[in-house]
């Protein structure tokens, strides 16, 4: 191999190693633009969770407890708080912290067990006085508070606050792309040689797609996912399956990667057999 030969190598091999760089971060960067700070993603991963399930059943407890300090029956506090409610209490809260809408409305929600509890109130022949309206509109306020209470996560608030960076992450990924894209067209220019080009391809996205297998088999191995300790159990539950579709993330982007890959190996193999071919003939 001569000097000139040498040093065009290494030229590949440097742009190759910049360029499984930038297609990492490019891949990360579109993988937080889409989960981290998307709201539409987190309430799907509420759906996914079951959040709206297994949040039911703590709040179950907390109404029937309301109910039995103020004598309204366990099956009529039920009802007020199905899974239901807190799934569009979430969805609500999530979209109000992303300022995308305005929020869910808790004082429609607790004129609606006001109206229940009254109704409740008046089959079981009470009369509706003064004071026992109060305490039926005490009773829904703090029913509503409740829920309130248990689906405003500070979480929210924390990526709420990324949420502000969303053009410089958008800045980050065209910049990402334009260098890739560069270094793309460069590598034929740096090694006019097919095999050599080509290889310099195959360096790169096979750098970035073994980083796409490390990750999530890191992630998993240390069983991150697994020993969350978060209260309560809904809110672990929701984290972990938040977790799990980032690192998901990472294997979806190996679909490109690894179909790059085979076509680049393709005609690295066509050449190899020409060559070869014309070779023998020789």
């Amino acid at each position: 191999m001569s000097k000139r030969s040498k040093i065009r190598y290494i030229a590949t091999v440097a742009l190759s190693y910049f360029l499984s760089l930038f297609l990492l971060g490019l891949i990360t960067s579109i993988i937080i633009f889409r989960t981290v700070m998307n709201p539409w993603y987190i309430v799907g991963r509420f759906e996914r969770s079951d959040f709206a399930k297994n949040a039911a059943v703590d709040l179950h407890e907390i109404f029937i407890s309301y109910g039995n300090a103020s004598g309204v029956t366990n099956a009529t506090m039920a009802s007020l708080i199905t899974p239901q409610h807190i799934a569009d209490a979430a969805e609500g809260s999530i979209m109000e912290t992303f300022g995308v809408s305005g929020g869910y409305n808790f004082e429609a929600y607790s004129s609606e067990i006001y109206l229940t509890l009254r109704t409740y109130a008046v089959v079981q022949g009470i009369e509706i006085t003064e004071d026992i309206e109060y305490a039926l509109r005490d009773l829904a306020d703090l029913c509503a508070d409740a829920l309130r209470d248990y689906v405003n996560s500070p979480i929210f608030g924390i990526l709420a606050q990324v949420h502000r960076y969303n053009r410089l992450l958008f800045v980050a990924i065209a910049a990402l792309s334009f260098l890739c894209v560069v270094i793309l067209v460069l590598l034929p220019f740096v090694n006019r040689r097919v095999t050599r080009w080509i290889d310099g391809y195959l360096y790169a996205m096979g750098g970035a797609a073994l980083a796409c297998i490390i990750i999530p088999i890191a992630v998993h191995g240390t069983g991150i996912t697994t020993r969350l300790q978060i209260t309560p159990l809904s809110y672990n539950r929701f984290i972990s399956s938040w977790l799990h579709g980032i690192v998901d993330g990472y294997i979806i982007a190996l679909i490109p990667l690894i179909l790059i890959i085979c076509i680049c190996a393709f005609i690295r193999i066509v050449r190899w057999h020409r060559r070869n071919t014309r070779y023998k003939n020789t």
